[in-house]
């Protein structure tokens, strides 16, 4: 039984300031880049325990963050393998039909949530995301590409207000909320080993709820729109768009595909026809 996790940084017990490595040298309050990723691998091991406690054969970890290259490879849970670095072929590598589930940690709230520490989506400019009118934020966007396979989203560790969120998206699902946002740079957090034993405790019990949540679904054709707060797209160069790609004005763009997976190709460049080694013959 294979679970996929997708991580990020922003919700992770301890962290409440922006990764400073996109702050430059210095950023004053803040851990170091190393202490950010050994707080964020050691949560990740703590999901993956109760995974595999839970009746997981398989733990596949996404390093969600920025460049994916976030988590601490010596600190890894040996049981575990992790999709790390840039330039992956398509959204949310190795999640597919054979996971029995999908689930997030270091999970923060969506654009605009806010008292969501150090919420955003995707990047501090977007205003908002939406698919078929439903807003969602980065965990939301995954949890539909997990539907079109029919994965569940089943867990969600991180913000009290992340937790909320993805809760209300998918009903059932168990949240393991370490910290609370109390503004965008501000949170009352758990002691990280305190958090660590809440992710595991609440991944071990999602465990039982793969059957009890619904995938998420999306009636075809499905329809993104994305919101910008500055003025980024040039409307004189819709000419310029591939099909399905429409400019609305100079802060919204709308995409157009069959499916989930198929209008996140449009989005980000992905060849739809690519295909895993492990899935290729001979």
């Amino acid at each position: 039984m294979k679970v996929y996790i997708v991580t990020d940084m922003e919700g992770v017990a301890g962290i409440s300031q922006w990764d400073p490595r996109h702050q430059g040298d210095t950023h004053a309050g803040a851990l170091t880049r190393q202490q950010f990723s050994r707080l964020l691998t050691e949560e990740v091991n703590a999901a993956a325990r109760g995974f595999f406690a839970g009746g997981a054969t398989e733990v596949i970890v996404n390093d969600g963050h920025g460049s994916g290259m976030t988590m601490e490879p010596e600190l890894f849970d040996a049981r575990i393998q992790v999709f790390h670095g840039l330039q992956r072929p398509n959204y949310c590598t190795g999640l597919d039909e054979t996971c029995a589930a999908l689930a997030s940690v270091g999970t923060h709230a969506k654009a605009r949530t806010t008292m969501g520490n150090l919420h955003h989506t995707m990047g501090k400019d977007v205003r908002d995301y939406s698919f078929n009118g439903i807003s969602v934020g980065e965990t939301g966007l995954q949890a539909f590409l997990a539907g079109y396979y029919d994965v569940p989203y089943v867990f969600c560790a991180g913000d009290e207000w992340a937790v909320r969120e993805m809760q209300e998206l998918c009903p059932g699902c168990v949240g393991a909320a370490v910290k609370f946002g109390t503004s965008r740079l501000s949170a009352l957090t758990a002691a990280p080993e305190q958090a660590r034993e809440i992710i595991e405790e609440g991944a071990r019990l999602s465990m039982e709820r793969i059957g009890q949540v619904e995938p998420l679904k999306l009636e075809s054709p499905v329809l993104f729109r994305e919101q910008h707060e500055q003025p980024i797209f040039d409307p004189e160069n819709q000419d310029k768009q591939p099909a399905g790609r429409r400019i609305i004005d100079c802060r919204t763009m709308e995409s157009e595909a069959e499916t989930v997976k198929a209008v996140l190709d449009l989005k980000y460049g992905f060849d739809p026809d690519w295909t895993p080694v492990w899935k290729r013959e001979g």
